[in-house]
């Protein structure tokens, strides 16, 4: 008997090891499975991300060539470039349609045919502007292209949160990453088609020893070989197939890999917010994004005027003063490739923060240039260094914190990208009209921008707290603890009954 009960205990250990070892199999076996699955549902996702981080990358370089091109432009409509002065304020306008059409659009028709629609508009304005010989023709053709850079801004980013939801901080700030990349690669792409220009009183000529001389009165264009069309239309030629193929990628995605309203991952708590609550944000963060641009077009305007101006400028020779400005696009490109790692560790108002205090960091450097520049020239490169890396990534990671108080639809988006247009177009404009007299102007207003968005953000911030996170009730650290105990609840052992 005591051997029989012995060998029965012995046989009951084994069937519990057993049915415990196939138990834990499973369960491993479920949770490869599970992140199988989970990974498979996301591949559409990832291939969205991919297509909609190109048209970034075509929107970066077609905002970029039209200030590299603009002085052959110019020369090729027999005009200086202060005649062609408006094209600021035609692009500014176009942008902020393009976004407004996007925003009113994006509740009635398809994001993914928004997005397409989007770019198809922007490139038949990049092909149009630099073959058609008109003034009034060139301003249309620049507005289409920024009419279409606004509406793709606008849909893409609103896509981002709408695809992705919690997980968008990497996917958003790796498709900015593309949109500056874009920028910084431009130069490389179009210089080799560009004539050297150089201007008089009266008008400007471009030099070129393959052109045909013509009369002073004449704008002298210089020709793709054996056509009639400008060949510093190749540029855009190039533009407009890139962005011709990512339309196709993306027409390609919507019947192939396309997502049903049910897989969005971002949540809608517009009922939830209330009215004063939401516009109170929105307003916030209008005047936000209009310092932020505005911040970052000054410097990007003015830092090479800055550079080659005699003392009490930097007094530079223009290759010098160019490599200013290319080491400050170095720095906002690693900057921004850097910002979709952090945001896999950090969250958007711990990123903010840092950013924000390398800007602030960087403005009170500026604004004690007069004290050290003789000295220390060198401080200057590395102020100009540390607010491009720190001024970065704030565009994603405002849309990104705002995310989490309010829902960002088309029309919030509207609003931001209306801002960003707005603080591009004005908030430059004083410094354009003192640098020439008081070149310190450069400076005083850039910390001034910085300054005030620093403290809009504040607001921002305590504003923000009187609600709390909208996505709170799913509270990440509360389902890792139902998660746990669940767990630990199933790995009980069952008491064995004699």
């Amino acid at each position: 008997m005591k051997d029989f009960l012995k060998k029965d205990d012995f046989a009951k250990k084994e069937v519990s090891k057993n049915l415990l070892g196939e138990d834990s199999t499973a369960k491993q076996d479920a949770t490869t499975d599970d992140s199988k699955r989970e990974a498979l549902s996301d591949f559409p996702r990832y291939l969205w991300s991919v297509a909609l981080g190109a048209g970034f990358f075509g929107m970066g370089l077609t905002l970029a060539i039209l200030g590299l091109a603009l002085p052959t432009l110019a020369a090729n409509l027999n005009l200086t470039i202060d005649d062609l002065s408006l094209v600021l304020i035609a692009r500014g306008g176009g942008y902020i349609v393009g976004s407004f059409i996007a925003g009113i659009l994006e509740s009635k028709f398809d994001f993914h045919i928004l997005a397409a629609l989007s770019l198809l508009v922007m490139g038949i304005g990049v092909v149009l502007t630099p073959v058609i010989l008109n003034v009034t023709s060139f301003y249309i053709c620049t507005s289409l292209s920024s009419l279409g850079m606004g509406g793709y801004e606008t849909v893409a980013n609103v896509l981002c949160l709408y695809l992705w939801g919690k997980k968008s901080e990497p996917v958003l700030q790796f498709l900015h990453f593309w949109f500056c990349f874009g920028s910084a690669m431009t130069p490389f792409l179009s210089k080799s088609f560009l004539n050297q220009v150089v201007h008089n009183a009266s008008h400007s000529i471009s030099i070129n020893s393959s052109a045909t001389a013509t009369m002073a009165s004449s704008p002298n264009i210089t020709y793709i070989e054996n056509t009639t069309v400008p060949l510093v239309s190749v540029p855009y030629f190039i533009i407009a197939g890139f962005l011709t193929l990512v339309i196709i990628s993306l027409i390609l995605l919507k019947f192939f890999a396309s997502l049903d309203s049910t897989e969005s991952q971002d949540e809608n708590t517009i009922e939830q917010e209330g009215t004063r609550y939401r516009y109170g944000m929105l307003i916030l963060l209008f005047w936000l994004f209009f310092f932020m641009a505005g911040f970052q077009v000054t410097i990007f305007t003015f830092l090479y005027k800055f550079g080659i101006t005699e003392s009490p400028g930097l007094a530079y020779s223009r290759d010098v003063s160019a490599d200013l400005n290319a080491m400050f696009f170095i720095t906002v490109v690693v900057g921004q490739f850097l910002a979709i790692f952090w945001s896999q560790k950090f969250s958007p108002a711990k990123i903010l923060t840092a950013d924000f205090i390398g800007v602030g960091i960087g403005s009170v450097l500026l604004l004690l240039y007069p004290l050290y520049f003789e000295a220390a020239p060198i401080l200057f490169w590395i102020t100009i260094g540390l607010i491009g890396f720190s001024a970065t990534s704030v565009y994603a990671c405002i849309f990104l914190w705002a995310n989490r108080y309010i829902t960002i639809n088309g029309s919030a988006a509207a609003v931001f990208i209306f801002g960003v247009a707005v603080g591009e177009m004005v908030l430059p404009i004083p410094v354009g009209f003192l640098i020439n007299e008081h070149v310190l102007s450069f400076l005083y207003f850039t910390s001034g921008y910085s300054f005030t968005l620093i403290l809009i953000f504040l607001l921002t911030v305590k504003f923000a707290h009187t609600k709390g996170q909208r996505l709170s009730q799913n509270n990440p650290v509360e389902e890792d603890k139902l998660k746990a105990e669940e767990y630990l609840a199933d790995q009980k052992i069952p008491e064995t009954v004699v």
